[in-house]
């Protein structure tokens, strides 16, 4: 119809032949330039979305259940990827993760041994020796009413037992040795009296002892034996030990 025009259909007009006398459009040369500015940001978004999912998975293996660190994760470093590229591109996507730095190690220095000086034993004076025991001096030859060697005898007796006293010279008749001070009468009873005359006739010999009468027995060297009644206590010899010497002997006591 004259006055109108038919819309162009594009797909007719994609599709069409070209006609003969048409003239040929002149279309834009391709170049390897071109071709790259499409493929660098598809490149690039592909890579940071690769490295943005190793991120992920690499946090999550270096985070336990505590939020510490495992020992196998630790090992692990993710690769820094930096694109560099002289074409413009829209997108640049870096992605850096540390790699945990091991802690130096810092050996200790050996400790340097002490010199440990021994503690010096301080030796005590030695306490001087103590004196030596005085030699015992020999007993008195004095004792009222007797011979010497009677009296160191009695002298030496009195130091060893305890007796009420001791008597030479009585006023005695007879045959007694006491008139010429040959005779000691130790006034005692009992067991002292007992040890007494014991004791005298052990160390007969020594202190030239010829015999003892104690509690109405006699005894010179051969063993006791029984005298007769006398009458009173004193007369039997039951309070004192009446002990006989020779008329000489050699006495070396001490007292």
């Amino acid at each position: 119809m004259a006055g109108r025009h038919r819309a162009a259909n594009p797909r007719a007009r994609k599709s069409r032949r070209p006609e003969p006398g048409d003239t040929p459009t002149p279309q834009a040369p391709t170049t390897e330039r071109s071709r790259r500015s499409w493929r660098l940001p598809v490149g690039l978004g592909l890579a940071a979305a690769a490295l943005l999912g190793a991120t992920v998975s690499i946090t999550e293996g270096l985070t336990g259940a505590g939020g510490e660190p495992t020992t196998a994760a630790l090992a692990m470093s993710a690769p820094t990827a930096s694109s560099t590229s002289s074409a413009p591109s829209s997108t640049t996507s870096t992605t850096t993760t540390d790699k945990p730095t091991p802690s130096s190690t810092t050996s200790k220095p050996k400790p340097t041994p002490s010199t440990t000086t021994a503690p010096t034993t301080t030796q005590k004076p030695s306490s001087p020796p103590p004196p030596p025991t005085p030699e015992p001096e020999p007993c008195s030859t004095e004792l009222e009413g007797t011979q010497p060697h009677v009296a160191q005898v009695g002298n030496h007796v009195l130091t060893k037992y305890d007796v009420d006293s001791v008597g030479g010279v009585a006023g005695r008749s007879g045959s007694s040795d006491h008139p010429s001070g040959l005779a000691l009468d130790f006034m005692t009873t009992g067991a002292t009296g007992d040890r007494i005359a014991e004791y005298v006739l052990a160390n007969q010999s020594e202190f030239g002892v010829t015999y003892v009468i104690w509690e109405q027995r006699y005894n010179d060297g051969s063993g006791w034996s029984y005298m007769e009644d006398r009458g009173g206590t004193t007369a039997n010899h039951y309070d004192h030990v009446h002990v006989s010497f020779e008329s000489y002997a050699d006495v070396n006591v001490t007292c």
